[in-house]
Formats: structure tokens, C-alpha cells, sequence
């Protein structure tokens, strides 16, 4: 609302109706707006970081030494937008892409439609889809896996333990926090993957990071 009358310029700021004066009303209704739509922004991004947090002391509290975690990792995607990826783990079974989510309440998710209003209308299973495709780009750009080929798990995971989840067919693995761990170590894509496998796969993948970033 606030971006459509400041984007018109013919838009009266003044409107006289009988006794009143609209003009009072409009100049205190744009501050208000736009502190309330700042103050949404803000909580938002505070209560994502908070999630991140507990999902990244989670793992590393439950994950041994045979697995890498990396958090927070921006990448430029292919349409040349910025994008972030909440946690990548790296162990001997495989490899996953993990977008947190901190939300609160009832989430409905059948296969790819999710029955709760995201912000921007992002759906959360697309979102960790796309950050699995680039750190699969990044391991191959990699070579140190240059005759395997390896699939990277995307998965969803809602860290409020407020949550109640209620999944049909959900086309990425939806779980709540207490799962994540489980839902890792018990994948298995029939591959060993070896320390210095692994840890020249996490060079790889910060390197992209850095290369796309640094354009």
C-alpha cells in the first residue's frame, strides 16, 4: 500500500470530505506503516536466526567427528541472484543441504504445496532443492568425487519446538528438529566417503562460495 502511493505521482496527498482532512490522516499513517512493516522484517530475520542457531548447536552437539557442518553459506544461483544456504553436512553417508525453518504452529505440506503462507511465496522444499543442485554443482566442480555420482539430500527442518508438522508425500524430507540427526545418519546412498574425501569437498564447496561472491 505505502509502495503504490509513493510510486504514483498523480496520487492526491489531500483529500477534503466535509470537516475532513485526509492530509493529517496520510502523513500519519505512512510512518506507521513502515514501522510496522520494518518491526515484521526484523522479528522475522531475528527468529531465522535464532533457528539456524539451534539447528547448528544441535548437530554439532549430536554429530561426531566423522561429519563436516558448514553454516550459512552464500552462493550466486544461475539467474544470477544471491542466495543463502542455512547448513550443509558433509559425513561418510552422504550429503545434505538443510533449510531451517522456525515457525510455530500448524505446517501442512503435501508433496509440493505447503498449506501455511511463506514470505514471498517461497516454498520451503523448493528452497532447499535449489541449495542441494548448487552444492552438487560445487562437488562436482570439485573432482574429488569426478567418477561417482553423487546425489545431495535436500531437507526441511523446523526448529520451534512449537511446530506441529502434518506431511503427505512431502517431494523433500520435512522432519522437526529432534529428527534432523536421525534423518542423516541413517541415509545411506551406497557410497564410503573417506576423511580427505570429505575435507576437500568442504574446500570445494567454500571455494565456489568465495569465486561466485568475489565476481
Amino acid at each position: 500500500m505505502v509502495i503504490i502511493l509513493i510510486s504514483t505521482p498523480r496520487l492526491p496527498t489531500r483529500i477534503d470530505v466535509g470537516d475532513f482532512d485526509t492530509s493529517l490522516t496520510l502523513t500519519a499513517v505512512f510512518p506507521t506503516l513502515g514501522f510496522y512493516y520494518y518491526l515484521k522484517k526484523y522479528q522475522n530475520c531475528r527468529q531465522g536466526m535464532e533457528g539456524e542457531k539451534r539447528v547448528r548447536q544441535f548437530l554439532e552437539s549430536k554429530l561426531n567427528d566423522s561429519y563436516y557442518l558448514i553454516n550459512d553459506i552464500e552462493y550466486v544461483n544461475d539467474r544470477g541472484s544471491k542466495e543463502n544456504i542455512d547448513h550443509v553436512v558433509l559425513g561418510p553417508n552422504g550429503m545434505f543441504a538443510i533449510e531451517t525453518k522456525d515457525y510455530r504452529g500448524k505446517i501442512t505440506c503435501k508433496r509440493s504445496y505447503w498449506g501455511v503462507p511463506f514470505p514471498f511465496g517461497r516454498s520451503p522444499s523448493s528452497q532447499a532443492k535449489g541449495n542441494a543442485y548448487w552444492v552438487k554443482q560445487a562437488i562436482d566442480a570439485s573432482r574429488v568425487l569426478e567418477n561417482l555420482s553423487v546425489w545431495v539430500d535436500p531437507i526441511v527442518v523446523f526448529s520451534n519446538p512449537d511446530v506441529e508438522l502434518e506431511t503427505v508425500e512431502p517431494e523433500v524430507e520435512v522432519v522437526k528438529l529432534e529428527g534432523l540427526v536421525d534423518s542423516i545418519t541413517s541415509y545411506d546412498n551406497g557410497y564410503s566417503f573417506s576423511p580427505d574425501q570429505l575435507k576437500a569437498i568442504v574446500d570445494g564447496i567454500l571455494k565456489k562460495a568465495r569465486t561466485q561472491l568475489n565476481k
